[in-house]
C-alpha cells in the first residue's frame, strides 16, 4: 500500500508481499520489506513474512528495526535522525531496561529516604551522529531532591556493550549473553538461553547494588 506521496502507508497487520522471508528456516514466499529507512537513507535489505515480521504504527520491520522504533519512537524529529541499519545501541538499551525496570525501581526505593519516589526518564540520546549515546535513567525524587540515580547506556560505535552508572560512575560493563552468542556462531537451548539471561540480569543488579552499599554503608543490603 502506498500514500498519495508515493510512500509506504500504515496498514492492519499482517503485511502481504512477494518475497522471500529472512527468518532463518522460514520457507514463506509472501514477505514485505522492512520499511525501516535509517539517518543516512538506506532502507533495511530484509523482507520478513507475517509469522515473522514486527508491526509499528501500522507498519512492518525486522524485529530489530521495531526494537529500535519503539525505542527511539516516531515522532518526526526523531525518524529524521534514526540509528544507522546494523546499529543496535537503542533498542538493546531499551529492552535491558524494560526487563530490569523493576528491580531498579526496589534497588533505589531500598537505598533512598522514606517517602522519597522513584521516577524515570524515556530514553534519550546525547552526542552526535556515530558518537551518540543512548541512555535510560532511574532517579529518586525526595523532600531534599535528586538523592540517587541510576542509569543504563549504550553507545552507539560500541553497540554491543550495555553500561551501567550509579550517580555517574560506571560500576558495569557487559556484553549480553545472547548477542555475545551469535557472536561467537553459538545456538543455546532454551534453558541455556534463560540461564544466561538471567545470570545477566543478576550480574548487573548486584553491580548496582554493590555501588550503592559502598556509597551508603549505614543502609542495610537487601536480602
Amino acid at each position: 500500500m502506498t500514500d498519495s506521496g508515493g510512500g509506504v502507508a500504515p496498514s492492519d497487520p499482517p503485511w502481504l508481499g512477494g518475497e522471500h522471508c529472512f527468518e532463518r528456516g522460514c520457507d514463506a514466499v509472501n514477505a514485505v520489506s522492512c520499511t525501516y529507512v535509517d539517518r543516512r537513507q538506506r532502507p533495511c535489505p530484509t523482507s520478513w513474512c507475517p509469522a515473522h515480521q514486527s508491526i509499528v504504527d501500522g507498519l512492518p520491520y525486522c524485529r530489530r528495526h521495531a526494537g529500535v522504533l519503539r525505542a527511539v519512537g516516531t515522532a518526526p524529529d526523531r525518524l529524521r535522525s534514526l540509528p544507522d541499519l546494523e546499529n543496535r545501541a537503542p533498542s538493546l538499551v531499551n529492552w535491558v531496561a524494560r526487563d530490569v525496570d523493576a528491580d531498579v525501581r526496589a534497588l533505589l526505593q531500598h537505598y533512598s529516604s522514606p517517602g522519597a519516589t522513584v521516577t524515570d526518564s524515556p530514553i534519550q540520546a546525547a552526542g552526535h551522529a556515530a558518537n551518540r549515546i543512548w541512555s535510560r535513567h532511574w532517579k529518586v525524587l525526595s523532600h531534599t531532591g535528586f538523592d540517587v540515580r541510576i542509569a543504563l547506556s549504550v553507545a552507539e560505535n560500541q553497540d554491543t556493550l550495555l553500561l551501567g552508572y550509579v550517580e555517574g560512575t560506571l560500576v558495569h560493563t557487559v556484553e549480553p549473553p545472547w548477542i555475545a552468542s551469535r557472536r561467537r556462531g553459538e545456538a543455546f537451548s532454551e534453558d541455556q538461553d534463560r540461564a544466561a539471561r538471567e545470570a545477566f540480569r543478576n550480574d548487573l543488579i548486584a553491580a548496582l547494588e554493590g555501588h550503592l552499599a559502598f556509597r551508603y554503608p549505614d543502609v542495610p543490603r537487601r536480602t
